[in-house]
């Protein structure tokens, strides 16, 4: 267990001597900027998604009542023709 903890604080020394503070900054404000960014694509996609699923349940419901209106109107003309 030892061993564990002395890795452990060996390897935070050494990651602190990686990065200046003005970098550990610049990195927690590119963080945000990122998802700031990430949330403004994940909103604009929703909101494609909503506008094409819209459309297409329109479409679906148009083209339903449009075959549903065409199979009633060949029965009135058959007999039209019939006679």
């Amino acid at each position: 267990m030892s061993h564990h903890a002395s890795h452990e604080t060996a390897s935070a020394s050494d990651d602190a001597s990686l990065f200046t503070a003005v970098e550990v900054e610049q990195f927690g404000a590119d963080d945000v900027q990122a998802g700031g960014d990430i949330g403004k694509m994940l909103s604009a996609l929703f909101l494609y998604t909503v506008i094409a699923m819209s459309i297409a349940s329109w479409w679906t419901w148009s083209s339903i009542q449009e075959a549903s209106a065409k199979q009633a109107t060949p029965e009135s003309s058959e007999t039209a023709e019939a006679h």
